[in-house]
């Protein structure tokens, strides 16, 4: 089957049989993006390398495929909204500074506990990863660690549900299964696709939003377009020839405009490599 039945940061796909539930959830969460893409997320770029650093901590430690999407798009929100409330305040910014490698691990423990309490890192494994960074000079103990997830978790209001693109590209994939039908069977390795080429667009979002927005002061975070971006590329590797389908369906189904989504696959396909997907 083309839909996962691995859990992603809100929900498993797998878990609900009803269409017509699956449509309401999709509409929730179809709105929510949009309010996300209105107010716009700012502090997405704050560190660039922020992707290629979480993924391969989340490697290193084992950690599920979810994990460090969602692990990123936290360590992003409560960037955005410390920055924004201490941003006039040097010793604040200061302490920031200093406790980013901190901060960035705290985030993924906390995204490996929503993920599974059972595989959830422990502090001393923060501890261990710390103490391998040469240029940490700070020396970090257990009560460092938690004052870290408390300060994480009261700076985003302790709201952890968090919109991954994860989650809506699972939706889309399984309304493509359906909307496809028999056709689906050419398409098998779709999701993994999918997923290999999500990685690649966190790791260069960057440079594909510069290419898609003109200019780093006009990025705006539409996860909906995402998604379905990701889906139509990686249906260009898999087979290209359901490409225009399919694409047409999920621009219908996400009410966005066919040539933006073009445009953003065209961007994602030249900023990554497509023979590594």
């Amino acid at each position: 089957a083309v839909v996962s039945t691995q859990s992603t940061g809100i929900f498993k796909v797998s878990d609900i049989d009803d269409m017509g539930l699956l449509e309401d959830v999709f509409k929730v969460i179809f709105k929510m993006s949009n309010e996300l893409a209105t107010e716009g997320r700012g502090g997405y770029f704050v560190n660039r390398k922020l992707p290629e650093i979480v993924f391969s901590l989340c490697e290193t430690m084992k950690l599920p495929t979810e994990t460090r999407f969602y692990a990123v798009e936290l360590f992003n929100l409560f960037t955005n909204r410390y920055v924004k409330r201490y941003c006039k305040r040097r010793e604040r910014m200061a302490v920031f500074c200093n406790k980013s490698a901190l901060y960035i691990l705290v985030t993924v423990q906390i995204a490996s506990k929503m993920s599974s309490h059972y595989r959830a890192i422990s502090q001393r494994s923060i501890i261990n990863h710390l103490n391998r960074l040469k240029k940490q000079s700070a020396v970090f103990t257990k009560p460092d660690i938690i004052q870290a997830e408390i300060e994480i978790l009261q700076t985003v209001d302790y709201d952890l549900f968090l919109i991954l693109p994860l989650d809506i590209l699972d939706l889309l994939l399984f309304f493509t299964q359906n909307h496809l039908q028999d056709e689906c069977k050419s398409l098998g390795t779709l999701k993994e696709t999918c997923l290999s080429v999500l990685e690649m667009f966190y790791l260069r979002q960057y440079q594909i939003y510069t290419a898609f927005y003109g200019s780093p002061e006009h990025f705006r975070s539409d996860l909906v377009m995402v998604a379905v971006s990701v889906i139509c590329v990686a249906v260009f590797i898999v087979d290209s020839t359901l490409n225009e389908e399919i694409c047409n369906f999920l621009s219908e189904k996400c009410s966005v405009e066919k040539e933006e989504v073009l445009r953003l696959s065209v961007d994602i396909v030249d900023n990554i490599n497509v023979r590594s997907v």
